[in-house]
């Protein structure tokens, strides 16, 4: 079973590294059906032990694809669920302790009001002084057989600590009970990834009203499902910049116009003296980080500047499997992903450098050479953001921390093993 656990790790791991597998939502997929496979066929006698595994198998998934955040951001969900599973059983173990305790408490308490129950007082007169004389012959109990009956059922009671210990021996006896209750909570996920764009489009008409004006950049997926669902109920206008070098704006002004919405396509260079006309800017996300800022698209950060120099809204759709913990300035967030150069400059210009270079005389080699960086990912920081759209709803990058604290655990920020000892010493 290891052999074949390991296996399927670098299946996937492979599959990250030759870039099969791309986008944050596919990777974020890939990543929690291939967890909760490893779970479910892999015993563990404790939560310890899952724990442990999951971190390991999570930290060499992170390592296959560094510049996807949204690999590490699944697997400390799932040590999420461990531990909060953890501390439902601790609090159900206390809780049943507590309840025994009480119990036996009652039962002697019951035993001690029987045992010496007297009956309420009554004036002494000529018509009942013999009846007095004879209830208080009745109630007399000797001194022995009342104490013996108290102090013999707490023999048998069940100590608080008994039923702790009792409730750990089921967790280390043969595989641990919580993991099916993680498993359910892995499907939830699962299913919840499978339907996130649809689930995020859902508060579209409680952002895009009639007749407005709505810019957007480049092309996502998941702001064409916004877009075509409130299309669904509002009447209204998007303008789309292509997003050069590689114009996916062209393509979801092609998707926009063949659903039927007005739509108006402009080169980059248009966006700022466009921004006077809009009413909203809608762009999705890379990457939600812990400070409220987002990786996105390169040539965002210009848009957002615009759309604040001219009071326009700059709303973010991005579903919370995006959601990071991790900051701009920390080592595992990097933005050095390129694509190929062709995209700004095509191979024919550097043809005629290369040609060039045989027929000029007395010029260094390195004079001759035209570099031509083509990045992905732009930073766009939290004070430029209006408004996260995500699929439980829209929230203010100063509520991110409140959303880091309900999906992870601050243990797992830090995935590497040796990365958090350095950092604990």
């Amino acid at each position: 079973m290891p052999q074949q656990v390991q296996g399927d790790i670098e299946a996937l791991c492979r599959k990250f590294r030759r870039r099969q597998i791309e986008g944050s939502l596919n990777t974020a997929r890939a990543t929690a059906e291939l967890l909760r496979s490893l779970i479910t066929r892999k015993g563990h006698p404790d939560a310890t032990s899952l724990l442990s595994d999951v971190r390991i198998w999570g930290t060499q998934l992170q390592a296959a694809k560094p510049l996807e955040l949204a690999v590490g951001n699944i697997v400390r969900r799932v040590l999420h669920m461990i531990r909060e599973e953890c501390q439902n059983e601790e609090k159900e173990e206390v809780a049943t302790a507590k309840v025994a305790a009480l119990s036996e408490k009652e039962k002697i308490t019951g035993l001690l009001s029987r045992a010496f129950r007297q009956p309420p007082p009554r004036s002494a007169s000529l018509h009942n002084l013999l009846d007095l004389q004879h209830d208080a012959a009745a109630t007399a109990v000797p001194d022995g057989p009342a104490e013996q009956a108290v102090a013999a059922p707490s023999q048998h009671a069940p100590d608080s600590q008994d039923v702790a210990q009792s409730g750990a021996q089921r967790r280390r006896g043969g595989h641990w009970e919580g993991k099916a209750s993680i498993i359910d909570q892995l499907n939830e996920l699962v299913g919840e990834l499978r339907d996130i764009d649809s689930n995020i489009a859902l508060h579209a008409v409680e952002h895009i009203h009639a007749n407005e004006s709505i810019l957007t950049f480049g092309m996502s997926d998941t702001v064409l499902a916004f877009l075509l669902e409130a299309a669904k109920k509002r009447d209204f206008q998007v303008v789309v910049a292509e997003g050069a070098p590689r114009y996916g704006g062209q393509e979801l002004a092609r998707k926009l116009a063949q659903a039927g919405l007005h739509t108006t396509a402009i080169p980059d260079a248009a966006i700022f003296a466009m921004m006077a006309r809009v009413n909203k800017v809608l762009v999705g996300a890379h990457a939600l980080l812990a400070n409220g800022g987002v990786m996105t698209g390169v040539g965002s950060h210009l848009v957002a500047l615009a759309a604040k120099r001219h009071a326009v809204p700059f709303v973010v759709l991005v579903g919370l499997h995006k959601l990071s913990p991790l900051f701009p300035h920390d080592p595992s967030v990097s933005f050095n992903d390129f694509k190929s150069p062709s995209d700004v400059m095509d191979f024919s210009m550097v043809a005629e450098v290369l040609d060039a270079e045989e027929s000029t005389a007395g010029v260094s080699g390195e004079q001759l050479y035209v570099h031509a960086p083509n990045p992905v990912f732009d930073y766009v920081p939290p004070e430029l953001i209006s408004l996260f759209v995500t699929d439980t709803g829209g929230y203010t990058p100063s509520y991110v921390y409140r959303l880091l604290a309900e999906y992870y655990s601050r243990e797992d920020y830090t995935l590497s093993k040796e990365l958090l000892d350095t950092i604990i010493r």
